[in-house]
């Protein structure tokens, strides 16, 4: 599962996923955990670290 814990809003994220589970609210990152599959490219392509694995 990602999580995200300080999103910064710069939105590099904003079309990486390729399953539509980045979703925005305000400048915030949200996370669609029923569309999101794990493949790590939101948080591969993080700047500001704020997205990460939880276990």
């Amino acid at each position: 599962m990602v999580a995200v814990l300080d999103c910064k809003g710069c939105g590099k994220c904003d079309n990486v996923c390729p399953f539509g589970a980045i979703e925005k609210v305000g400048k915030k990152t949200r996370i669609n955990y029923d569309k999101c599959t794990g493949c790590l490219k939101c948080v591969e392509c993080c700047p500001n670290k704020a997205l990460v694995v939880m276990d």
